[in-house]
């Protein structure tokens, strides 16, 4: 899949907080010495975003537990948001199916999902299931032991409309969980690890296989109820690598490194607006790994900053590539 072809705008998995940003990339024959830049960011930012997607689903599950228990409700179907409308089709839409203590273990959930069917609020569209292991804990009752273990299902794999003529299915995973390790000021880390992620496009040829960890922290010390998740800020860190389902050269697989610098911070209650979670600050650095096409690619590293979020204020992003920066208008 050549990148030259793409025209990501913005992708979104949220609630609580993951959201990812594409800018549009000049029409092809159209000289632009950022272009190369945009294609290395934009496909890093992809892969990111189908990798993150099983721990966004895993987070609006919490959001939905946490509130049962706090409402003191024994069907998922009771729970209420604040404004009295059902939590569950709120999250998660009304064709999709949560299975609880699937196959007889207690804590286990299967939530399967209609990707032609409706989608929970500021939701990706998904077909597929994944299987999530609680153990019976909420992640703000996780002690250092405990885990909460993602799987896809091998009969049911993920699957995404990326655009009208393109399809990503995610085959599988080698490893995938969320830990709770303590941070500053009293807040809780939760680490997402993930190792060797496969995700293909029906266009293209090559398999993914994703790897390392995200840290979400949100800046409260209250359970995670859906309430509490888009008032809260939340910080997350980066550190990904692995082979891409893409070429950004148009001729060999692109393995790419995607960092975090600084810590992206995200606060849902400054936007929601078109699936988009609020980025106030944050610098990513992502490089190519391996073989490219240096006449295409003269650079193999770009560096994304994003500032002036402050107060819900206006963002911009600064990208800099090959010698160059360029002002990107982020919200």
């Amino acid at each position: 899949m050549k990148m030259k072809t793409l025209k990501y705008l913005l992708v979104a998995a949220v609630l609580p907080l993951m959201m990812i940003s594409c800018w549009p990339e000049p029409e092809q024959g159209q000289e632009d010495p950022m272009t190369p830049g945009l294609w290395i960011y934009n496909t890093a930012v992809i892969q990111s975003t189908y990798a993150l997607d099983p721990a966004a689903i895993a987070f609006r599950l919490n959001c939905l537990l946490t509130d049962k228990k706090l409402q003191g409700v024994e069907n998922l179907n009771d729970v209420l948001t604040e404004a009295e409308a059902h939590e569950k089709k709120f999250l998660f839409g009304e064709m999709t199916l949560i299975e609880e203590d699937y196959k007889g273990v207690a804590g286990d959930y299967r939530i399967s999902f209609d990707l032609a069917g409706d989608r929970g609020q500021s939701d990706r569209a998904r077909g597929g299931a994944v299987i999530i292991s609680t153990r019976n804990k909420l992640l703000t009752e996780m002690t250092d032991n405990d885990a909460w273990i993602i799987e896809t299902d091998a009969n049911d794999q993920l699957n995404y409309q990326a655009s009208a003529s393109e399809q990503i299915t995610c085959e599988g995973v080698d490893e995938y969980s969320i830990t709770a390790i303590p941070a500053d000021g009293g807040f809780t880390t939760y680490r997402v690890a993930i190792k060797g992620y496969k995700c293909k496009s029906h266009v293209g040829v090559y398999t993914s296989s994703w790897l390392g960890e995200y840290g979400i922290t949100p800046q409260t010390t209250e359970p995670l109820g859906m309430a509490t998740a888009r008032k809260s800020a939340f910080a997350m860190t980066i550190a990904m690598d692995g082979p891409t389902f893409a070429a950004v050269d148009g001729v060999n697989q692109s393995h790419l490194r995607l960092l975090t610098t600084e810590p992206n911070i995200y606060k849902p209650s400054c936007s929601m607006s078109g699936g988009v979670v609020y980025r106030s600050s944050g610098e990513e650095y992502v490089s190519i790994l391996g073989k490219y096409d240096t006449e295409k690619i003269p650079s193999s590293f770009v560096i994304v900053k994003f500032s002036g979020g402050a107060d819900c204020g206006k963002v911009s992003a600064t990208m800099t590539y090959n010698g160059e920066n360029r002002v990107l208008q982020a919200n």
